[in-house]
């Protein structure tokens, strides 16, 4: 039983040996860098070597060189290091990403930078054991000699960073907006050229320019990145205007102006022409409102306050198509309608309120008068509002229409019938008793209410005669003509009596009336025999 307990602990002792010398190799392990690992061809890459090596398990990037690391660090934008790489490969070798694609059947390509190139650079790219291996190197090897002022070359990165550094210095420096940078104490330690030639513009002739330099503008540091326009007068004469951007870099900022002569010209001139419409249409009787695509009021002038009763204040705050309606409803200054929601809704949608985008309409305001409101949609998403208080033509019409009526009533008391033509050939008016003579009135059972349709209808209706044409003949005369009466025959026997004599104007009057007793038939015909 001793013994059997010893071999136990002896075993046991054993296993935990063997546990532990796993743990440690496995751990001695993780610390060995990847890329010291070996494939069949041999080391994927090696550090002493001035390269850039890249290896990826598809997009996935496994392992790579301090010198690839450092391409790797001047793409600052989003991604994975597959799509820096990418982006980066796109502007070195422009033909890298077409070859990529096909790598899967070549396995292999060699790539150089074009002759014009900052720098000449090799690409190589081949699949080693599944995995893709992307190497960059100087086109004159790694073993370069000095270089032609005595240096020897500089590894891949540090080029590569270099001619990156010249190239933003270049595009900086001769940029055509000014560009510069400042302490926190407002201090210009940095400036383009265009900041350089523009304080030669402006600073008195003979000035000597040190460091650090002057300011041409006042950028507050008060933490917007935008700050208003500012302007400079130039030496010669003349005013200049700038948009001013500065980037807060902490103890420093960068500053850039760009030039904003023509925005200002655009915004004078805009100004000017709208004082002029507001001059212009100052004197105007009819109310006119223009809001935005925003439905935003822009513009008014004086007639809109007398007719929508609105104060300035509220007219220049700016309101809405709606707000404004809402504005004058609150003051009892709208028509009501029905439905007001749906009566404003359709205004502020007067582009849709017709085919042809018009709305027109005319409002009978509480107080009594009457507006005509036209609203028309500009191309631009504008929208033009006019208000005419048309209350003095409507009254005018009534009236007008109100001495038709009474004319017609007075004429209807007679008892001949009569029938007033129009210079043009046209029934104006007719009294009941033509009506009953004739049985139809003003424009019913004629297509046309012309003196030649009813000359016909006469006919249809009485004895053949000439006296038909002769009233429609002096309905057509040219100039001033006597009066004349005649007399005829209807069909069912009765005489009737017609005279015909001008009006005032060109109008023309015919009566026409039936023989009713025998003192009349009796003059009637003697009127027949004389004629």
């Amino acid at each position: 039983m001793n013994m059997d307990t010893g071999g136990l602990t002896v075993f046991v002792q054993m296993l935990a040996a063997a546990v532990a010398a796993v743990a440690v190799g496995m751990l001695l392990l993780s610390l060995v860098p990847g890329h010291l690992f070996a494939s069949r061809d041999g080391p994927l890459f090696d550090d002493s070597r001035n390269e850039a090596v890249f290896i990826f398990d598809g997009e996935s990037l496994l392992d790579c060189s301090p010198e690839a690391r450092a391409i790797l660090a001047t793409r600052q934008g989003r991604g994975s290091p597959w799509q820096r790489l990418s982006e980066w490969l796109a502007l070195t070798f422009p033909t890298a990403e077409d070859r990529l694609r096909l790598l899967g059947q070549q396995g292999r390509f060699t790539l150089a930078t074009a002759d014009d190139a900052p720098q000449a650079l090799v690409l190589q790219a081949e699949l080693r054991g599944g995995l893709l291996r992307i190497t960059i190197a100087d086109a004159a090897g790694p073993e370069a000699g000095p270089t032609p002022d005595g240096r020897r070359g500089a590894p891949v990165s540090v080029a590569l960073l270099t001619d990156e550094v010249e190239g933003l210095r270049d595009v900086v420096l001769h940029a055509p907006w000014l560009c510069w940078r400042e302490r926190a104490g407002g201090e210009v330690t940095w400036a383009n050229a265009a900041y350089l030639l523009k304080l030669e513009d402006v600073l008195p002739e003979q000035t000597v320019i040190r460091w650090p330099l002057p300011r041409l503008f006042t950028a507050e540091n008060d933490g917007a990145r935008r700050t208003p326009r500012q302007s400079i007068e130039r030496r010669e004469g003349g005013r200049e205007w700038y948009e001013l951007t500065t980037v807060d870099l902490g103890a420093a900022r960068l500053c850039f102006a760009l030039p904003a002569d023509g925005a200002v010209r655009a915004e004078t001139m805009l100004h000017d022409f709208m004082q002029n419409l507001t001059r212009a249409f100052s004197h105007v009787p009819v109310g006119l409102a223009i809001f935005d695509r925003q439905r935003r009021l822009t513009m008014f002038n004086p007639a809109l306050t007398d007719l929508t009763g609105l104060p300035v204040e509220v007219l220049s705050s700016r309101p809405t198509l709606i707000g404004m309606l809402d504005a004058m409803r609150d003051r009892n200054l709208l028509p009501e309608p029905r439905d007001y929601r749906s009566w404003r809704r359709h205004l502020a949608g007067m582009e849709d309120a017709s085919a042809t985008g018009m709305y027109e309409d005319e409002w009978n305001m509480p107080g009594g008068q009457t507006y005509h409101v036209v609203g028309r949609p500009q191309p631009d998403g504008s929208l033009v509002l006019m208000i005419d208080d048309i209350s003095t033509e409507m009254t005018r019409v009534q009236r007008y229409r109100a001495d038709l009526d009474l004319g017609q009533a007075v004429i209807d008391t007679v008892d001949d019938a009569i029938a007033v033509f129009a210079p043009s050939g046209q029934l104006a008016m007719s009294n009941a008793a033509y009506g009953r003579l004739w049985g139809h009135d003003h424009g019913e059972g004629l297509e046309s209410a012309a003196v030649t349709d009813l000359v016909g209808f006469w006919q249809s209706r009485g004895a053949p005669s000439p006296i038909w044409q002769r009233i429609a003949d002096f309905v057509a005369r040219d100039g001033d003509s006597p009066a004349w009466e005649d007399v005829t025959r209807l069909t069912d026997g009765r005489l009737i009596f017609c005279e015909v004599k001008a009006l005032s104007g060109g109008a023309t009057l015919a009566t026409f009336r039936l023989a009713t007793d025998p003192g009349e038939m009796a003059t009637f015909t003697a009127l027949k025999r004389r004629a």
